[in-house]
Formats: C-alpha cells, structure tokens, sequence
C-alpha cells in the first residue's frame, strides 16, 4: 500500500473515534440583526411600544414615560393613543368630603380586580377653599366651581384635569340678578366631538313663581352661553332641574328619590326628554330611587328603607328602562356587623358602581364615616372597605383618570381672556 494512502486511512479513522466534546465549536454568527444580542425595547417598532405604554396608569405615563425618550411622548401625545387608552381605564369613585378641605379618596378596580383606594391628590390651590365644588367628571375632565372673593352669588368655574395638572377658565355666566345658582356640569356630545358646560340656575318669574333656567357653553366654539328652552318641560318634571346631574355619554339626566319620572337632555339636539319610571317600581315615602351613572348608561337602584335588597334597572337611551339585576345581602348582614361590631339598623345605603357595573359600592350608616361595602356583581361576594375620609358630607363622583384635554387654539384664546 503507497505510503500516502495508508497515512489518509490511519487519519480517517482518528476522526471517527472522536466524540462530539471532542470536535472544535465555531460561533456563528447571527445573519438577522434582530436576533443579535443587542435587542433592546427601541428596536420595537412603533405599534408594539404603542401596546405597551397603554398598560401604564394615566400618572405614570405623564409623570415617567413620557420623559424617556423623545419617541415615547410623541406616541403618549397622539389622539389615537389619548383615545385608546382613555378606553383602557376603567372608572372608580371619588369620595370627597364637603366638610374638610383634605384631598379626596379616589376607589377604583385594577386590572386584575384588585380593589385599590389612595388619595387622590387634587393640585388646585383653590382645593384650600371649603366652599368649593368638584362636581361630575367625563373623560377625565372635570368641572370645578368656587365663589369669587367677598361675593358667593358669582362663581368661576374651571374645566381642570388634576392627572396632567391642566386646567383653564370658563367664561363667567350672566344670570338674573336674583338668580339661583344650582348645579354646574360637564358632558360630550359624541357626534360632534364636542365638550359641553351644562349650567342650571333659577330665576323669580310672574306671581313670585320660579322659574328653571338651563344654559349651554360650547367648549372651542365662541365664549357665549345659549339659553336652552325648559317651558315645555311639564310642571312634574321640571323641579328634577334642582338635583344633581348625572352625565352618560351624549346626555345629561336628572331624577328624584320620590319622583315619578326621569329628565335628560340630549347634547346633540340640546332638547328635554321626560321618560317615566316604570309601573313595577313601588314610588312612596318608604321606597327610595337612587340613581348612579356608569357612563355607558344610568341605573335605577329601587331600595326600601333599612333594606338589604335592592332591584336594578338601566337605561341605555332615554325611554327605555330594563330590569336587569337583583341584589340581595341579607344573608350577608351578620358578616357585615362583626366586621365593624355593630347593628345594621339603618340597612346599607347605595353609593354608586366601580368598572362600570362590575362592583356594586354601598355605604353603612352605622359607621358612614369610615366603611363601604363593595359586592361583586360576577362572584356575588361582598369585601369590607376601611376608608378614613368620608364624612357626614361626602359626595360620591364617578372619575376615571385620563390624559384627555381640549382644543388648544380654545385654550391658548382663553387664557388670554381670563
């Protein structure tokens, strides 16, 4: 055998007697760039940090994310990304006490239904005077009023978002001289994409009768108040004008605890409707009628006094109220008194709805300035909430956090003016 050929054999079979630790290891290189080690979050494309960022609450998007990179605000500041995450918050209750001048306690659901309370710091130095009014919210924008220095008939009111710190003056009111001021509110009128201050006062008419009158401002659309027709308003509805408002998407709505109907106004058209409460419900001086808003729709909550059951309807469009839930905790009523060791005389008051109408939120009498009792909807389960804020006083206002806020060219003008 050649010489060459018997040293290739003997080299062929070292090679196979070698083991696989044995053989050399190459490292190879990575022809896709994005699977290099270098992969980092601004190698994300623009829809991906979009997804992300709507998972961060309202304050930490405006207060941290926002001041990463030049990239993050420029997304955080674009409409569709203030719209798709004003859906992706879901709405709690804001208790505020009227008789302190302390920052109210804001209770909401987290994602995973956790419930969570904390206080809700309010940044306006007015929030110093007790007189003023943090009233209903929409989106995130709220309406807050408080009477002018040495003359309370005439108040000025402020459209404020306290996530972003924003806020800017309305237009001041002129009503009658001996005008009654009532209640002040803010609503959206889908259609249009327009923000509305809804304004109701009365005023003394002939045969010393009073007179309920309804004015409308057009956020972004001039300073001037109009004048909203209420004659037509029939003489048992009209004095619903005098409670507090209730604001869904597209509508405002006032009810009564012994009334018999309900009133709206339509933010598009600007016309009253009457719907009437439905025949089923008991109406008299022991049955009371709540009502709450969660925005989507209103929900009638029928309750008699010292009660532990309440029937629920909703109205999605006026006209058209539908029972949709019963709730009854009075097997739950032992649990509740050993919680807060006392007798339950006075029942469980209704306070409103976290997450829409996920989490029914009642307030105890006994211990009203330190306890609510939340009911899950889904589990039927109750919990036991110890709050330290509310008081005699306490005013429940639907709220969710929100980086949502008007039209610059209005506010800049406004500004200005003021």
């Amino acid at each position: 055998m050649p010489i060459i050929e018997k040293l290739n054999l003997e080299k062929k079979v070292d090679v196979q007697k070698c083991n696989r630790r044995s053989r050399p290891y190459y490292f190879r290189r990575c022809k896709h760039k994005c699977l290099s080690s270098t992969t980092s979050i601004e190698s994300l494309p623009d829809e991906i940090v979009f997804q992300i960022l709507l998972q961060l609450e309202a304050e930490e998007i405006y207060e941290s994310a926002m001041l990463v990179c030049r990239r993050w605000y420029k997304i955080i500041h674009t409409h569709d990304f203030i719209q798709e995450h004003l859906k992706h918050s879901s709405p709690g209750l804001l208790i505020q006490d009227w008789t302190t001048s302390e920052d109210p306690t804001f209770v909401t659901l987290s994602r995973g239904g956790k419930v969570n309370n904390f206080k809700f710091k309010l940044k306006s130095k007015y929030r110093l005077n007790l007189n003023s009014k943090y009233w209903a919210t929409f989106n995130g924008l709220a309406l807050e009023d408080y009477p002018s220095k040495g003359n309370n008939l005439h108040r000025t009111v402020f459209v404020v978002n306290d996530t972003t710190n924003k806020r800017i003056a309305v237009p001041q009111f002129s009503a009658h001289q001996h005008a009654c001021h009532y209640f002040s509110c803010l609503g959206y009128a889908p259609a249009s994409k327009e923000y509305k201050v809804v304004h109701i006062h009365s005023y003394p008419g002939s045969n010393n009768l009073s007179i309920q009158g309804c004015a409308i401002l057009t956020l972004g659309v001039g300073k001037s108040w109009r004048c909203i027709d209420t004659q037509h308003i029939p003489a048992t509805a009209v004095h619903l004008l005098a409670y507090r408002p209730l604001i869904t998407e597209g509508f405002v709505h006032w009810g009564g605890w012994f009334s018999t109907c309900f009133l709206s106004l339509n933010l598009e058209s600007e016309i009253f409707t009457e719907t009437p409460i439905p025949h089923d419900i008991y109406v008299d001086r022991i049955v009371y009628n709540y009502y709450f808003s969660t925005w989507r729709s209103v929900t009638l909550i029928n309750a008699t006094r010292r009660g532990f059951s309440w029937d629920i309807w909703e109205m999605k469009k006026p006209g058209e109220w539908k029972k949709v839930l019963k709730i009854d905790l009075d097997a739950q009523k032992c649990k509740i008194e050993k919680h807060w060791g006392c007798t339950l005389l006075n029942g469980l008051i209704p306070a409103g709805w976290l997450n829409y109408m996920d989490v029914f939120v009642l307030s105890v009498w006994e211990v009203r300035d330190k306890a609510l009792v939340l009911y899950d909807v889904r589990t039927r389960e109750i919990e036991c909430l110890d709050l330290d804020c509310i008081g005699d006083l306490s005013i429940y206002c639907l709220h969710r956090n929100s980086l949502v806020w008007l039209d610059h060219t209005w506010m800049d003008s406004a500004s200005k003016s003021n």
